[in-house]
């Protein structure tokens, strides 16, 4: 644990004393400005729905930027062999690595508080569908951060992470755009595979153990291949 938390520290400061982070995380709470104007203006309702929705598409460009050098940056300057031969074991290694990247998402998020502030000086919002909401948008980061930690680990080039990242990714929203063009049958199989329909229930203010068993699975399965990854390098 106290390697975990070592290597956490150290993955934090890393982001903060680039400009890196700070360029992201301006991006993203100008891009949640925008959707939230405008679900406000399209929309007429004081909710978060249409900006939550939104939101979860930016994550997915946006945090493969961000984990893209966790392991391929490791790889290129040659530290990777001396962390993967250091008394930390690899599951401490990925866990640490993949909190910080978790823990900037969340600092990402709390940054959007503002919208809420604004929404309940303006109206009466609806406090559990607002928490539930961001629950989902935590667990989406979850997966997003795991799956941009998978592509770092495949690659010593932190571009080709980034957009591996992105692409491993995209299909979690492309199944979901498919399925509404097939048959009822197939839409609702393709429906358990899609992101969006398991977030958009708690953006309902729903909590299903379905959708917290879907984003569980897709965590942990990243993370597994990430592990597996890493133990098959630090053996060469």
């Amino acid at each position: 644990m106290t390697a975990t938390f070592a290597i956490l520290k150290r993955e934090l400061l890393t982001y903060f004393v680039s400009p890196l982070a700070y360029v992201f995380l301006g991006v993203f709470l100008f891009l949640a400005g925008v959707f939230f104007y405008l679900g406000i203006a399209l929309t007429g309702e004081a909710s978060l729905r249409v900006m939550m929705g939104n939101v979860s598409i930016s994550l997915m460009f946006v945090l493969p930027m961000l984990t893209m050098r966790h392991f391929a940056e490791e790889q290129k300057t040659g530290t990777f062999e001396m962390l993967m031969t250091s008394p930390v074991s690899p599951v401490a290694i990925l866990v640490g690595k993949w909190l910080a990247s978790l823990t900037l998402c969340l600092l990402m998020l709390l940054g959007t508080g503002l919208f809420v502030a604004i929404l309940a000086y303006y109206g009466e919002p609806d406090w559990g569908v607002i928490a539930t909401s961001y629950l989902g948008l935590f667990l989406t980061c979850a997966v997003f951060c795991a799956g941009g930690l998978f592509a770092s680990s495949l690659t010593d080039d932190q571009v080709a992470a980034g957009m591996g990242g992105i692409v491993l990714l995209m299909p979690l929203w492309l199944v979901g755009s498919a399925s509404s063009v097939v048959g009822e049958e197939w839409q609702a199989r393709l429906d358990h595979l899609a992101l969006l329909p398991h977030l958009r229930s708690f953006t309902k203010g729903v909590i299903d153990t379905a959708d917290l068993a879907y984003f569980a699975l897709l965590t942990f399965g990243f993370l597994f291949l990430t592990f597996r990854t890493l133990e098959s390098r630090r053996w060469r």
